[in-house]
């Protein structure tokens, strides 16, 4: 558990790149490119320790305040230490998109600096005479309920043991910080959120037409 700790605190500092949210049109359905996600420092490193690295992204689109459509995109990033490689796969509501295989983990991070969602809604049964605006929540390796209460509880216990002997598991700066990241991921649940992580970004379109959007080819 003291892993999880240490790659939540990891997790805590993220970098300043510019993010942009872009509505596209391929074909009759309407997508979007999200470029410069402001992944966190430590990614680049996180990419080779083992274990999969997940970006989960809820896209919504909607007209004034009225949810039309949702999609959910996975993209898992693992590392394979035998043949020194990155595979990365996106998935689609549950379904496969693509898969691809990368030597170096500066490829994995350019790819998912600009990545294209060219099939979300299709553009029939769409308003095409009003202001429509897509969202993106991102979440980097989500965590949910189940999980997030085992977590709880360490962290809890162990902030209770700092305080009895100085030299417990958590020392005080750690436990106030762990309590910290907590608070910020319960703060997700009670707004309703199905999941929930130390690290997210919320990226917003400017208001746009249907008919505005222009055609891009495959």
């Amino acid at each position: 558990m003291k892993g999880v700790l240490a790659i939540l605190l990891a997790l805590a500092t993220t970098n300043s790149w510019a993010a942009e949210l872009a509505a596209v049109r391929v074909d009759n359905h309407l997508g979007a490119r999200l470029q410069g996600t402001s992944l966190p420092e430590s990614f680049g490193r996180d990419l080779t320790s083992g274990l999969t690295s997940r970006l989960m992204i809820r896209l919504t689109l909607h007209q004034a305040a009225r949810e039309l459509r949702a999609r959910s995109v996975e993209i898992a990033i693992r590392y394979d230490l035998w043949d020194e490689t990155f595979t990365l796969t996106r998935t689609l509501d549950g379904i496969s998109l693509d898969t691809g295989t990368y030597r170096e983990a500066q490829q994995v991070i350019r790819e998912l600096q600009q990545i294209t969602f060219s099939e979300l809604f299709p553009t029939s049964g769409l308003p095409a005479d009003v202001e429509l605006v897509m969202r993106a929540v991102v979440l980097l390796n989500p965590i949910d309920r189940e999980r997030l209460e085992e977590i709880r509880k360490w962290v809890a216990k162990n902030n209770k043991r700092s305080t009895l002997d100085p030299a417990g598991a958590l020392g005080v700066g750690d436990a106030s910080v762990s309590s910290a990241i907590m608070k910020r991921i319960f703060e997700q649940y009670t707004s309703g959120a199905d999941a929930a992580a130390v690290w997210q970004q919320t990226l917003t379109t400017e208001p746009f037409r249907l008919g505005s959007v222009p055609l891009e080819s495959r």
